[in-house]
């Protein structure tokens, strides 16, 4: 066939240009063709890779702030090695002498490499100035079993501190009342620190102690 009929029955019909096209040129223009999309489906490929190693690198760097974090806020509470935490409870005028334990919540601001954190609330303690340079604290946590200790001046019994969760009950001093009931030691002085004291303020060095021991432990 050469686009015209050899017993001359069929009109000439010209051939598109398209259809004069080679097959093995049209084979060859498939073949290109196969060959772009498996070139842009591995562009493709690849640029989902990268996407998402990228995302997954961006996640990590986000994440490792937050652990260490976490770190610094706790690590005041649990670590021995750090000799406890310096706090400023009040000014020395601000209590009484011989008057009633005041109760302080302990708070103090750490830092790391990115943030300062302020004002973490560490614990409970009572202050309590007996003389005109002496000051007496008290942790709040009772040496039984953590709760903490409420101040009392009630009935026959008077001033004292006791612990609604199991009924121990202490002297104003610290030490266990004669109906004390489930208290191995008396509550656990805290450190008050003398320069300061000196300078009209009471500052304290903060520290969680072991319950349910005989002995005042650090912890």
């Amino acid at each position: 066939m050469a686009g015209t009929d050899t017993d001359d029955d069929l009109p000439d019909i010209p051939m598109s240009d398209t259809l004069k096209q080679s097959s093995a040129d049209r084979l060859g223009d498939v073949g290109e063709e196969l060959d772009g999309n498996k070139d842009e489906a591995a562009r493709s490929d690849g640029t989902r890779r990268r996407e998402f190693f990228s995302i997954a690198l961006g996640s990590a760097i986000v994440a490792a702030p937050t652990v260490v974090g976490l770190r610094v806020v706790l690590s005041p509470l649990f670590s021995s090695a750090s000799g406890g935490i310096l706090a400023r409870l009040t000014t020395l005028d601000s209590l009484a002498v011989g008057g009633p334990p005041q109760a302080f919540k302990v708070i103090a601001d750490k830092s790391d490499a990115w943030t300062t954190y302020k004002d973490l609330p560490l614990g409970l303690v009572y202050a309590q100035r007996v003389a005109e340079r002496d000051v007496v604290v008290f942790s709040a946590s009772c040496p039984h079993a953590g709760c903490a200790v409420e101040y009392r001046n009630e009935g026959d019994r008077g001033e004292h501190y006791f612990c609604p969760c199991h009924e121990s009950s202490f002297k104003t001093d610290g030490s266990l009342a004669p109906d004390n009931t489930q208290a191995k030691r008396g509550l656990d002085t805290l450190e008050v620190i003398e320069e300061k004291l000196e300078q009209g303020e009471v500052w304290i060095r903060f520290q969680k102690f072991k319950a349910g021991i005989s002995e005042k432990k650090a912890v």
